[in-house]
């Protein structure tokens, strides 16, 4: 995953820094890469090295020999070469991420937690510094600071997906199962068609199904559990939580339905974001269900309901999809455009 991460930033460096870098050193550069993805770690150092020698002042050749290294398990030598490289004008917060990785890999969790937090203080919207600050804590199984660490990711950078998806597994693995959802759904739509996007589609659905019981005329939701004080009853202080107030319309939904499937599910959703902008979306908006109420409003949220689950349930999908083909082409051709992708932001993200 992490070479995943570095490739995208090498090739977004080629288009951004085209103008400014020498020719020939990049041109090896990018031989380098390609020689470490085929495993010849050596001679991509060679390679790198070379680069170096034509072009000194660009952190890239560093960088990358440094993760050449770090292939090689030798994160001593990793270190030494980005703690140098943090001098070099114009590095990114993948630095400190880097060299806080190598600490990390070499069971030096304080070091690398070090190295997070300076990359915090000079790149403060760094969603990637929080999230491996998050997973030193998850390693060590301190899930609140883990989970603190994801939420504070989550609000200096709201579009980086990785917080959400940690956030989501930690939250369905807990009580409050709809903090997992939101934020399941939410990383789906910010990183789409990955590995881990089919993950989620599974996860969202399993969950899903396991907090909706219905036996007959009798149906239960367990989202979350509220604690309501005695002392605030008696006051008339009351100030019901999200989850509650998203379970008071969530549990209308289920009165009509007799299981829970992919079509049952699609047809709740519905309902509650009908009855939730009825009475409480002012009151307590959400991002995500404003996105579901825009799908609604252009006839396009079953079919996204469909789609968000679809591994849980493919052969129910495919059959939909077989039976829908034109509306689900209608929604794939929506979904894909620029201005329709889910827009996150300081003012408007959400944070349980």
């Amino acid at each position: 995953m992490k070479k995943i991460i570095l490739l995208l930033f090498v090739f977004t460096s080629i288009h951004f820094h085209a103008q400014k870098r020498n020719e020939e050193a990049w041109n090896k550069a990018k031989e380098a890469i390609k020689l470490m993805e085929e495993g010849k770690i050596d001679e991509s150092i060679d390679l790198l090295k070379e680069c170096e020698k034509i072009d000194s002042k660009d952190y890239t050749y560093p960088y990358e020999k440094a993760y050449a290294y770090i292939l090689k398990k030798d994160y001593k030598t990793a270190i030494k070469i980005l703690t140098k490289t943090k001098k070099y004008k114009g590095i990114t917060n993948q630095v400190y991420q880097l060299l806080g990785n190598c600490y990390s890999y070499s069971g030096e969790p304080e070091k690398a937690i070090k190295e997070y937090e300076e990359g915090m203080k000079k790149f403060p919207n760094s969603g990637n510094l929080y999230l491996e600050k998050g997973n030193i804590y998850l390693f060590q199984e301190k899930y609140n600071e883990a989970i603190q660490c994801y939420e504070d990711g989550i609000k200096v950078d709201p579009m980086y997906p990785s917080n959400y998806y940690r956030l989501a597994k930690l939250f369905f693995a807990s009580k409050d199962k709809l903090s997992g959802l939101i934020y399941g759904e939410l990383f789906m739509n910010i990183e789409r068609t990955t590995k881990r996007t089919t993950e989620m589609s599974k996860l969202l659905y399993d969950t899903y199904t396991e907090v909706i019981k219905i036996d007959g005329d009798n149906a239960s939701i367990h989202f979350c559990e509220l604690t309501i004080d005695l002392k605030d009853v008696d006051n008339g202080k009351i100030e019901m939580p999200f989850c509650g107030i998203f379970g008071s319309h969530f549990i209308l939904a289920t009165i009509t339905q007799k299981e829970v499937n992919l079509k049952t599910l699609s047809e709740m959703r519905l309902f509650f974001i009908n009855s939730y902008f009825k009475k409480d979306y002012e009151k307590h908006p959400n991002l995500l269900f404003e996105y579901h109420n825009r799908l609604l409003q252009n006839d396009l949220l079953e079919a996204y309901n469909f789609y968000l689950f679809q591994v849980g349930s493919s052969s129910e999908f495919n059959e939909w999809k077989n039976n829908n083909e034109s509306t689900y082409t209608k929604f794939t051709e929506w979904y894909v455009q620029p201005e329709n992708i889910i827009e996150i932001n300081q003012k408007n993200r959400f944070i349980r």
